[in-house]
């Protein structure tokens, strides 16, 4: 690469490269000029319109307010903008946060599976639309019935029954995710289905790009924080 010689303020000379130093001097980002307006911007310009206008032909003192207008208008809804940016941040930060914090936790969803730790009552919520006659609790697991729970006739509304974790033969069963099935008949004499609230714990949190936060449990079952009708410890 040839080297020329650039001549200095004082006289010297120093050694340059002639590719660097255009590459240095043709640097766009170093130059760019600030094309951003801001307000101060806009009174210079109006200024100097004002100073510079046809004086046979003056500008018009209203369109002179309703630019000035428009001009703090626009300024106030980039601020506004700008903050409203930093709160959604803000609030999916803490949300970020507030969705770990649950993690080990134990909550109550609606459905059939749910987690059971040995030498505990597991509590189960039944949820009857209607009043039911012979109403039967089934518990189970991979292998087969595990408990059977009879309670009888059941007026609507919400019933927690608690299970002790003993199966048919009065054995106490290990930690596990088991199964629940509840049923019943109506006064027509038609067996009707229970719906349930389980308990379960939870095992991984998600957040997808719109904030929305999916609970991974340890049935398996991935539910929205919609769904969660009771969080626990």
């Amino acid at each position: 690469m040839a080297d020329y010689t650039v001549p200095t303020a004082t006289g010297a000379t120093t050694s340059t490269s002639y590719i660097e130093q255009s590459q240095t001097s043709s640097n766009p980002a170093a130059s760019a000029p600030n094309n951003a307006l801001d307000q101060a911007d806009f009174l210079r310009l109006l200024t100097t319109q004002l100073q510079n206008q046809d004086p046979s032909d003056p500008m018009d003192p209203t369109q002179f307010v309703t630019d000035m207008t428009q001009m703090s208008q626009l300024e106030a809804t980039t601020k506004m903008n700008e903050s409203i940016l930093a709160m959604t941040t803000s609030f999916q930060n803490m949300q970020t946060m507030q969705a770990a914090s649950m993690i080990g936790k134990n909550v109550q969803v609606n459905g059939n599976d749910f987690s059971h730790t040995a030498g505990e009552p597991s509590p189960l919520t039944l949820n009857l639309d209607q009043p039911l006659q012979d109403v039967t609790v089934v518990i189970s697991d991979d292998d087969g019935m595990v408990q059977e729970i009879f309670l009888d006739d059941l007026s609507s509304g919400e019933e927690i029954v608690d299970w002790d974790g003993l199966d048919q033969d009065g054995n106490q069963r290990g930690s596990g995710v088991y199964s629940l099935t509840v049923y019943g008949t109506d006064e027509e004499g038609e067996v009707q289905m229970v719906d349930t609230i389980v308990g379960s714990r939870v095992n991984t949190v998600s957040i997808a790009d719109d904030s929305t936060v999916t609970l991974t449990l340890a049935t398996g079952e991935r539910v929205s924080m919609d769904e969660v009708r009771e969080i626990g410890g």
